[in-house]
């Protein structure tokens, strides 16, 4: 099931293009920072340019390696140099990019490859401290005080930017939840078990089931593991090297408690704070009014986001054309104070 591995994609909006090469040249600025320059003869056409960005060489015409990490849109047309930067990288890893150009007539031409090395960094003191999983920059981020400690490459599966909602072995949970156990010894070299499915998690099942959904079960046994991130091969889980697994389990502020927060296509950072944030009582009160008033909650109004209010917001959500997340998320707390 090795389906492929990180990727960044950048578009830059529709228009026609010129049949031209384009020149990729990469320069490290600081730890976490390239600097990525594109040159070509006269203007860069919109909509026809993509730079690509992985943990494994671009030889060929890599279509199926993976599928795009992060895009980044630019409505304009650009001039024969675009300098860009990207500061969503890992430490400790070589990255490959490369440029692909869409010519008239859908002919493609493909630029040199090109690679830089990330610098490693020490992990040193995180009494604390979270772990983040970011999976449309394929890193696990050790953090302290708010702050990035350290960032280690990752593999995910065949389905990576998908929000895991049952069972299917390819998709990765998205939320919060905590480290629930540790395996020294594993299948795959040493494993952290999350708390993998949460409340949320079953809140948002339930609401799946209740409107249709027929099949799976909603799984378990997500873990975040070594055996290496060569592709995206694993069945929802988070992969890491085998070195990075070792210096993890041999810190001993990282283990069991710890809280671990992945993001990507539905839930973002922004999003994860939201949830976290402390609300005061008659906040609540006033959010379980205004579902009861619309009438997705019949619950008390106890200033309490228990499972009749997590089905409430679950409704919500669906009905406003919302990731479904069963949460006071970032869009979701918006649109209800709109309201």
């Amino acid at each position: 099931m090795r389906s492929g591995t990180a990727l960044l994609l950048l578009l830059v909006a529709a228009g026609p293009a010129q049949d031209q090469a384009i020149t990729l040249s990469l320069a490290l600025a600081d730890t976490l920072r390239v600097e990525i320059s594109l040159s070509g003869r006269g203007m860069i056409a919109p909509g026809r340019l993509q730079l690509l960005r992985s943990t494994s060489r671009l030889d060929g015409e890599p279509y199926t390696i993976a599928l795009p990490v992060t895009v980044r849109t630019f409505d304009k047309q650009a001039p024969g140099r675009l300098n860009l930067t990207d500061t969503m990288v890992a430490h400790n890893v070589r990255y490959h990019y490369r440029v692909r150009l869409l010519g008239p007539g859908g002919r493609l031409r493909w630029s040199e490859p090109d690679s830089v090395d990330i610098p490693d960094a020490e992990l040193g003191r995180i009494t604390g401290s979270s772990l983040l999983i970011d999976k449309l920059n394929y890193f696990l981020e050790v953090r302290y005080g708010g702050l990035t400690r350290k960032r280690y490459p990752v593999a995910l599966g065949r389905d990576p930017r998908r929000r895991k909602l049952h069972q299917d072995n390819a998709t990765t949970p998205e939320g919060i939840y905590r480290i629930a156990d540790e395996q020294p010894r594993a299948r795959y070299h040493k494993a952290f078990d999350l708390d993998y499915p949460n409340l949320a998690d079953r809140t948002r099942y339930q609401a799946w089931r209740g409107a249709g959904g027929k099949g799976a079960g909603i799984g378990g046994e997500i873990q975040v593991h070594g055996q290496g991130i060569d592709g995206n091969w694993t069945h929802g889980c988070i992969a890491l090297r085998n070195e990075d697994m070792d210096e993890l389990f041999e810190h001993p502020r990282v283990g069991k408690g710890m809280p671990v927060y992945i993001v990507g296509t539905e839930l973002d950072r922004g999003d994860i704070q939201s949830i976290l944030d402390y609300r005061p009582r008659v906040e609540i009160i006033r959010i379980q009014r205004r579902l009861a008033a619309l009438g997705l909650y019949e619950g008390k109004l106890d200033g309490e986001v228990g499972r009749g209010m997590r089905r409430g917001l679950a409704k919500f959500q669906r009905e406003n054309g919302l990731p479904v997340t069963a949460q006071l998320d970032r869009r979701t707390s918006q649109l209800l104070a709109d309201d």
